[in-house]
């Protein structure tokens, strides 16, 4: 089997010439305070990693208390697993066409999901997703080309799925946006050097899937620095898995870096949030921190929530990624793992508190948090369309509906990059952006974009420009009804749904949709989610914003597919005729509160025929208007609208000898 390239040289410290890894054992998750592993520089090459001794096992379990903690199955498969192995390499031997259970929680640390097609009947058809690690969204040019071939035939070289899964720190978002600023370059940067410290080292995926070779990259050595460092105590010595141990973490891990302003990357959804603070010259100076955000949850379990990410403080640039383990450890040495639906860090902070959470990663980190820099109001960007770089080149974000390429669209994409030589990132929204586009291809490359179906942004629907879904049946197991195949028919029923109620066309809102409440697409932070609870059904979610910093919640339960319009259509109508000025529909909803929004659902009947109306000038003068809004707010009314009533009232008032 041919090499795959990893992020970052993990295993450097572990491998010697002619020994075999030895594994010591330890205290389970509470690690000793000892002398920090060695430190070497790894530079680009290749070695073989002998077989695993089939003496090693894993390291000691936790040390018991006298009233033993409940943990879940899953812990337990991973203490018995040999650093991620077992069963997975016995599995991997058998004529079977599927793997059994506990390979199956085994093998997402190694990047991949089993699935089976949900819509055949009889006996099942087994595949398996892979998930690729692209800190940033990267995906070089051979990567890319590579994935293409994959979709087709089956990868060979190039990429690695290592920690895309599993109980670890996942993907490092950053914005995609290839600008050559500092700060971007600053985020990019961080977000790779975060990806190699948290990158498992015990080379379990080289054993599985490359015979225990592997390509080793150099790494900076401020990372192999903090990676190695224990002088807090955040490491297992001797361990082959110096921050995670035998265990890993309790849950999923999820972390994203970006710049002020740039919320491309949905912050604060995340574990981790992390946020470049520059000076006055636009030069890094250090870090906002914000912890424990997460979308999971479960229906009809109240004590499972969507969570939004709170300030944590501020570190000097050198110090992020003590910080940013000094966070890690502290989940796993503390999140729960007798129940996994309440694993994930943003339960701990929950029932802990953010001072109490603050003050614990301090130990760790061995230093106290300054206070949070204060940032300017966020927005959020998806780059679609053509943008300067900043470095003479260009680069152009392509919309893909739900992130789903095939077809002429596939084809077409291929061609394109592999004819101009371009590097590609991938957006936290589904998207695609062509990187390091000369000028003088722009018109050849728009042409033959458009060709196949990949239009400039101006010529896609509003809806469609910020709407996601997660893929839900038939492939995952988790899904309890439509979503990325449902989705299309839903935004073109409630652009008619627009139509209807006399909003235009440019005017839109955040749509998200998932087949089941786990949240993947995000639903939790639309301004309208849409979240699986039944066959054809979906629980609606109000109240998300545009620039995705406020959560939404839960506004009906089961509300049928063939239902929609009776539900959003008293909703937009009243939307239409009693916002605010440039208030967005999240916005609307949170203010009118939602006992309104659900009298008005109740009570519509349709809507209400009117006389034509004339577009005639009600203000001469600021004054009159000024005044007139003012009053126009207490009732949740346009100035324009209270102007009509006032003059309707006081005309009907003349006509029936009532007026003065």
């Amino acid at each position: 089997m041919t090499t795959a390239t990893s992020y970052g040289a993990a295993h450097a410290a572990l491998l010697k010439e002619g020994k075999k890894i030895q594994i010591g054992s330890h205290d389970g998750l509470r690690s000793r305070k000892s002398v920090g592993l060695s430190r070497r520089h790894v530079n680009l090459f290749s070695v073989s990693v002998p077989r695993p001794n089939p003496l090693i096992r894993a390291v000691s379990s936790p040390v018991k208390p006298e009233t033993e903690t409940k943990r879940s199955k899953v812990e337990i498969i991973k203490e018995h697993s040999n650093f991620i192995r077992y069963p997975l390499n016995e599995e991997l031997l058998t004529d079977a066409p599927n793997i059994n259970e506990s390979a199956t929680q085994i093998i997402k640390f190694h990047g991949s999901y089993q699935q089976y097609d949900r819509d055949e009947r009889g006996a099942r058809s087994y595949s398996f997703m892979l998930r690729t690690k692209n800190p940033c969204g990267k995906v070089p040019n051979k990567l890319y080309l590579t994935m293409d071939d994959l979709a087709d035939h089956i990868i060979h070289s190039m990429g690695s799925t290592l920690g895309a899964c599993g109980d670890l720190n996942r993907n490092v978002l950053a914005p995609a946006a290839p600008f050559a600023r500092k700060d971007y370059q600053f985020a990019q940067q961080t977000a790779d050097d975060i990806a190699a410290l948290l990158t498992p080292q015990s080379g379990f995926y080289y054993d599985m899937w490359v015979d225990g070779e592997k390509i080793m990259s150099a790494e900076p050595p401020e990372v192999v620095k903090a990676r190695n460092d224990n002088s807090h105590g955040t490491n297992f010595p001797d361990s082959p898995e110096p921050i995670y141990g035998t265990q890993f973490l309790p849950r999923k891990f999820k972390i994203a870096v970006t710049v002020p302003t740039d919320n491309s990357v949905d912050l604060l959804t995340n574990d981790v949030g992390v946020v470049v603070v520059t000076d006055a010259d636009g030069e890094p100076q250090g870090f906002n921190l914000y912890v424990g955000g997460g979308m999971g949850r479960t229906h009809r379990v109240e004590t499972t929530f969507p969570r939004l990410a709170e300030s944590l403080g501020y570190v000097p640039k050198e110090d992020i990624l003590y910080a940013v383990k000094a966070i890690v450890v502290t989940q796993r040495e503390n999140g729960r793992r007798d129940d996994r639906k309440y694993s994930r860090m943003k339960y701990l902070i929950s029932s802990w508190g953010i001072e109490k959470f603050r003050s614990v990663v301090e130990e760790y980190y061995g230093k106290k948090f300054e206070p949070s820099r204060e940032l300017p109001e966020w927005e959020f960007k998806s780059y679609l369309g053509w943008h300067e770089q900043g470095d003479g080149g260009l680069f152009c974000g392509l919309h893909v509906d739900s992130g789903r390429v095939g077809g002429k669209m596939k084809t077409t994409l291929r061609e394109i990059i592999e004819k101009y030589n371009l590097d590609v990132r991938l957006t936290p929204n589904q998207n695609i952006i062509l990187c390091g586009v000369r000028k003088a291809w722009k018109r050849p490359i728009t042409t033959a974009l458009a060709q196949a179906g990949l239009l400039e942004p101006k010529y896609v629907d509003p809806l469609n420009l910020t709407a996601m879904a997660c893929p839900a049946l038939p492939m995952c197991p988790l899904a309890i009804t439509e979503a990325e195949r449902g989705m299309p028919g839903i935004l073109k029923r409630i652009r008619a749904v627009f139509e209807k109620v006399g909003l235009k066309y440019n005017e839109s809102v955040v749509i998200r949709a998932t087949g089941c409440p786990n949240g993947c697409a995000r639903p939790y932070m639309a301004e309208l989610g849409f979240v699986g609870d039944g066959p054809n059904s979906y629980q609606l979610w109000l109240g998300g914003t545009p620039n995705q910093t406020s959560l939404a919640r839960t506004f009906m339960n089961k509300v049928k597919i063939h239902d929609l319009e009776k539900v959003l259509e008293p909703l937009f109508y009243n939307w239409k005729r009693k916002r605010q000025s440039k208030e967005s529909f999240g916005d609307f909803t949170n203010r009118v509160g939602f006992e309104t929004l659900q009298e008005w659902v109740e009570k519509w009947d349709g809507i209400v025929a009117t006389r034509s109306t004339y577009n005639l000038r009600l203000f001469t003068d600021k004054d009159t208007y000024e005044k007139m809004d003012e009053l126009a707010k207490f009732q949740n009314k346009t100035a324009h609208q209270l102007a009509m009533e006032i003059i309707s009232n006081y005309a009907a008032a003349q006509q029936n000898g009532k007026g003065e």
